[in-house]
């Protein structure tokens, strides 16, 4: 009998392993997105700064985790849903890597309109107040913020860490270089993802950043995903294995 159980809690252990890993590769669904909060952030520099939010996890004492995901330029725009659409693999993903981990945390999606792409300066000024507001309205971790970012939403990423480098613990940077100045390897870990696709002088500036961000003694991750597109890599540089890596930071 005690033999059977072992056996039975292995394989309900390897088969929820298994649904984990397929699960995290699973668009979120509409009717999912459409549960998520609707608000926004008044601005003077632009039109306000419309935003979507979700809540995940357990209720223990613990403050939240704050993970922001800043869209690719594609998304931007006047709709508060295109950049969470059903069609927003990454995103979907985080979402769902959220359930599947019970991970107590608030995730965040500003939605940049196109003056706000034509001016990403200001753009960083803005989305650094409306961070500051996220920590405080919803009482998240200040030491556990984590950026996310593709192709447009990457380098503003970038932006926001190099101007407020007490921000983030760690960013993750998708499909653009990793321009990143004014920080420490005290400050935060920095993740890229990048495709040897397409612009090759691209590439090469983006190995040059991360080299250079190591030689400086920044905990990084570089991935190189081979053959794919920009628009490819975009979607597919949210894995489990980033999150993990990613979450595993904390601000001292």
């Amino acid at each position: 009998m005690k033999n059977f159980l072992l056996i039975l809690f292995a394989l309900l252990f390897a088969s929820s392993n298994i649904y984990a890993q397929k699960s995290l590769n699973l668009v979120m669904k509409r009717s999912e997105f459409a549960q998520w909060r609707d608000d926004e952030l008044k601005s003077d520099i632009f039109e306000n700064l419309p935003y979507r939010i979700a809540q995940f996890g357990s209720s223990t004492k613990n403050p939240p985790i704050l993970i922001v995901w800043l869209h690719g330029g594609h998304s931007s725009g006047t709709d508060n849903n295109s950049h969470i659409g059903e069609n927003s693999d990454a995103i979907g993903k985080i979402a769902r890597y959220l359930q599947l981990t019970n991970t107590k945390a608030i995730l965040a999606a500003p939605h940049c309109s196109d003056q706000m792409r034509e001016n990403p300066n200001q753009t960083t000024t803005l989305l650094c107040r409306w961070i500051d507001n996220i920590i405080a309205k919803h009482e998240a971790d200040p030491k556990r913020v984590y950026l996310i970012g593709a192709s447009f939403g990457g380098m503003l990423v970038s932006k926001i860490a190099s101007y407020r480098p007490d921000i983030p613990a760690a960013v993750e940077i998708i499909a653009t270089v990793p321009h990143i100045n004014n920080a420490t390897k005290e400050d935060f870990a920095i993740c890229c993802v990048a495709s040897d696709e397409g612009n090759p002088h691209k590439f090469e500036r983006v190995q040059l950043c991360m080299a250079q961000l190591e030689q400086e003694g920044f905990n990084t991750r570089f991935v190189v995903r081979t053959g794919l597109s920009h628009r490819e890599v975009c979607s597919i540089g949210i894995t489990q294995t980033n999150l993990n890596w990613l979450l595993n930071f904390r601000r001292k």
